[in-house]
């Protein structure tokens, strides 16, 4: 038996009653690593920002700062979505598991004035703003122009987004970014 996609314009959207009243509780029996996991991406974990799983990548921390705080939301999130993309089912209302209780780590920080990057983090963000950082890749056939050009710009937006915010990026390899009195 061979499954065939049916095309999105052909299928209504299945929606689902759901109930904040009527909870119960289920057993997940799962490997340590998939616990792990999931218990990160719930925590948005430092060392799972600047791991290569994210690697940088800001789509994927601005997914990882979306997601549930609670492990339970992150499981939930990520069953919802799959019955969604799977079998174009949804229910009527959000869980209450995946309702967004507090801000992202990020605007907290922002809020509290807190550090938004390492060190390091300063120092490659201001590297990536010159062509020399570059050069290497494009040698190499790694990356053309036109991306080192986007990469570049892309880079002057960000440090350009933190200074906005009053977030000091010091030019200087050896001093850490802080926040304007």
């Amino acid at each position: 038996m061979t499954a065939t996609a049916i095309p999105a314009e052909e299928t209504e959207t299945i929606k689902l009653p759901i109930s904040a009243d009527d909870k119960t509780t289920i057993l997940l029996n799962v490997e340590g690593a998939v616990k792990e996991l999931i218990n990160k991406l719930a925590s948005k974990k430092e060392e799972l920002l600047e791991s290569e799983f994210i690697d940088g990548d800001e789509e994927r921390t601005n997914t990882l700062n979306a997601l549930p705080n609670s492990m339970t939301g992150v499981v939930v999130h990520y069953l919802v979505k799959g019955l969604k993309d799977d079998f174009d089912v949804e229910f009527e209302e959000q869980p209450v598991s995946l309702k967004v209780r507090a801000s992202s780590n990020y605007d907290k920080k922002v809020a509290g004035k807190k550090r938004l990057l390492t060190k390091d983090q300063k120092n490659e963000l201001l590297a990536k703003m010159q062509m020399s950082y570059y050069e290497d890749d494009i040698a190499e056939g790694k990356m053309s122009m036109d991306d080192a050009m986007q990469s570049l710009k892309d880079a002057f937006e960000k440090k350009k987004e933190y200074e906005e915010m009053g977030y000091v990026l010091p030019i200087k390899k050896t001093e850490s970014p802080y926040w304007k009195e």
